[in-house]
């Protein structure tokens, strides 16, 4: 079986659509307020409205009443409080710490680490001919990894000879090792520049 093409990811699904969602929302704003900010300068909503100062005296007599403050500070804390959520999301990943190899009522459930796992894989693809470097990670579900597995060539073997390598050998091994009929992986080969710029 060969690898299946998966796209590569470094972020939970949730993290990025929060990403995309507050991205939408902050750029909406500033646009706002920069259109705003153009259309006052230029005196389009009058001239009166392109000579006030910033804070005028209407603004300062509100920020003098007792309510204006705490309000004020419940909008910068609850700006806070949402900054410190997204910066949470950010450092959430899909990776797997563990994989579930039997669940099973009678005979219990068996774990197995996942480090162990992408070691043993960064191992055997690392000590393929044309290889200085491997690094794996696994992501998905415990009951339904993803492999992703990134290589580091040399430039001296044939970039299609390690691919056949992985494909054919490692990841066979894998599967039956966790007992697996399909494991989805994304394999990325890094080739030397010089190298590169030949194939070009």
């Amino acid at each position: 079986m060969s690898a299946s093409a998966l796209a590569p990811v470094t972020r939970t699904p949730g993290a990025v659509r929060t990403n995309r969602a507050v991205l939408i929302v902050l750029g909406l704003l500033l646009l706002a307020l920069g259109v705003l900010g153009t259309l006052l300068g230029l005196g389009v909503l009058g001239s009166a409205q392109a000579d006030r100062t910033v804070v005028d005296a209407a603004v300062d007599e509100v920020a003098r009443m007792g309510w204006f403050w705490p309000v004020v500070g419940v909008v910068a804390l609850l700006i806070a409080v949402l900054s410190a959520r997204w910066l949470v999301a950010q450092a959430k990943t899909d990776r797997l710490s563990r994989i579930r190899l039997d669940d099973d009522q009678q005979t219990g459930r068996t774990l197995i680490d996942g480090s162990a796992i992408t070691h043993a894989v960064e191992d055997e693809v690392g000590d393929l001919p044309g290889v200085t470097r491997a690094s794996a990670h696994l992501s998905g579900s415990p009951s339904a990894p993803s492999l992703h597995l990134r290589v580091k060539l040399d430039g001296r073997v044939d970039p299609a000879q390690v691919h056949r390598a992985v494909t054919g050998t490692t990841l066979p091994h894998l599967r039956q090792a966790l007992e697996l009929d399909r494991l989805p992986t994304r394999v990325e080969l890094d080739i030397p520049r010089e190298n590169a710029r030949s194939l070009g």
